[in-house]
């Protein structure tokens, strides 16, 4: 059951929300009568408050309306100005559907408050005599529908919150922040709006629709994918219905645009509702047509984005093949592809590539990569990369991994003291390498056991 204090302290104007209190304490003090028509009364008030708002902010099709407003507020109190207002308000709720400030089941239900209103102000209107007595019931049902459709809804149309939607996406100033998608397009607008506006961005980012040359398409489409997400946030359901319809139509576009989908998409599960076996068969053809190349030769951006793809769990599960080829490149290749897009996948694999390095400098490289991906290690995965590198002469003798070992250090504190029983281990094993050298006295990481001595 609605909390009526909230939804009314919800009421998007003051004057409004002021009129709106006035029929909950009518309410709770059990003058329903009057509730019923103090509600009605702000209906009207914010129904002509949000229209003349809108011809303020330069709605040509609203400024007769406020015209008609105007015109009935200079005749006063007088016949002239009464009947007036009363034809304003026998059409507020067409001219509120109208300009999309409610919808038509919306119209319906305010309509019986209106007519409910019109039995509470005018007893002779019963049949056999008698005032109408409305029932708690009914003027509460009447207040939560006045508030719900209405009254905490700000005077945003959905023609309008759409268009507003579109400019956003192509402006110079987009940010691709979730709170204020949210907030901007969809927590303000209504239900219709919503799903209007998820349609296009479903659209737009999976077929990547030309925005009119305001932008390139690929980038538009990467900037609707990130408002999609956001309202995923809001509404999961919605956002899959809009994805899926549009399963047909992405059927049919080309490998690139489907391969950039893809990658917009691949952690998104309402992606993958989308994909039938034909789709994932499509997808799978795609993803490993990248060639196994020589050793260093994957340079090209997308083949290394599309390689990287291996890292998300539902396209391993979909696209199962990716990760046998993604595994059939060189190490050296794989590390590019980590190096590029650092994960929890790709930090399981570095113990073994810490193993192979069999220069310094390619030592370093690796070891460049384990603290890049700090973030992803585990107790069990930074032991087994700890004890590949203390292993390894390449790895323990090159000059900079003194330095890196002090990097890693301190990138994992978040595994907390935990931690210190590998970094000790790798210490103890690298003293007992030491008569390994050509130097002995070298390679001992003084620097990361003063790191481990100075941590509290």
């Amino acid at each position: 059951m609605a909390d009526l204090d909230t939804l009314v302290n919800q009421v998007w104007s003051p004057e409004t929300r002021r009129l709106a209190g006035e029929a909950l304490r009518c309410y709770n003090t059990g003058a329903f009568r009057t509730s019923i028509a103090a509600t009605w009364t702000a209906i009207t008030a914010d129904i002509i408050t949000k229209l003349i708002g809108l011809a303020d902010d330069g709605d040509s099709t609203a400024i007769p309306f406020r015209t008609a407003v105007t015109n009935a507020q200079a005749h006063g109190l007088n016949r002239e100005g009464v009947k007036a207002m009363q034809a304003i308000e026998a059409d507020l709720l067409t001219d509120a559907e109208k300009f999309e400030l409610i919808d038509a089941i919306d119209a319906h239900e305010l309509s019986r408050i209106q007519e409910d209103r019109n039995l509470c102000v005018h007893p002779s209107l019963r049949l056999h005599g008698g005032t109408y007595e409305p029932h708690a019931e009914v003027a509460r049902g009447h207040l939560v529908i006045a508030l719900t459709a209405l009254l905490t809804h700000p005077p945003t149309q959905g023609s309008r919150a759409l268009d507003e939607f579109k400019s956003y996406i192509c402006d110079s100033s987009f940010s691709p922040t979730p709170a204020h998608l949210q907030a901007a397009f969809f927590d303000r607008v209504r239900s219709a709006a919503q799903r209007r506006i998820i349609q296009l961005a479903a659209k737009s980012a999976l077929l990547e629709l030309d925005p009119g040359g305001l932008l390139p398409a690929i980038e538009h489409a990467d900037r609707m994918a990130v408002a999609l997400e956001a309202f995923a946030a809001r509404n999961r359901a919605l956002v899959r219905e809009a994805v899926t319809g549009q399963r047909d139509k992405f059927r049919t576009i080309d490998g690139p645009a489907q391969t950039r989908a893809l990658i917009r998409f691949a952690d998104e599960d309402y992606f993958w509702d989308l994909v039938d076996e034909g789709l994932a068969n499509r997808l799978q053809d795609l993803v490993v047509q990248v060639p196994v190349s020589a050793p260093g030769q994957l340079t090209a951006v997308q083949a290394i984005t599309t390689l990287a793809l291996v890292r998300s769990p539902l396209v391993r599960d979909r696209l199962p093949k990716l990760e046998a080829h993604f595994l059939a490149h060189s190490w050296w290749d794989q590390m590019t592809v980590a190096g590029a897009h650092p994960d929890r996948y790709f930090a399981e694999l570095i113990p073994g590539y810490l193993t192979q390095a069999g220069a310094w400098r390619v030592g370093e490289q690796v070891g460049q990569l384990l603290v890049k991906h700090a973030r992803f290690l585990t107790l069990d995965i930074l032991s087994a990369a700890l004890t590949a590198w203390v292993e390894n002469y390449q790895c323990r003798t090159a000059n900079l991994m003194e330095t890196i070992a002090v990097d890693l250090w301190n990138q994992t504190a978040h595994l907390g003291p935990a931690r210190i029983e590998a970094f000790q281990n790798f210490l103890t094993r690298a003293r007992e390498h030491e008569g390994d050298t050509a130097a002995p006295g070298y390679y001992t990481y003084r620097a990361l056991e003063l790191a481990l001595t100075a941590t509290p």
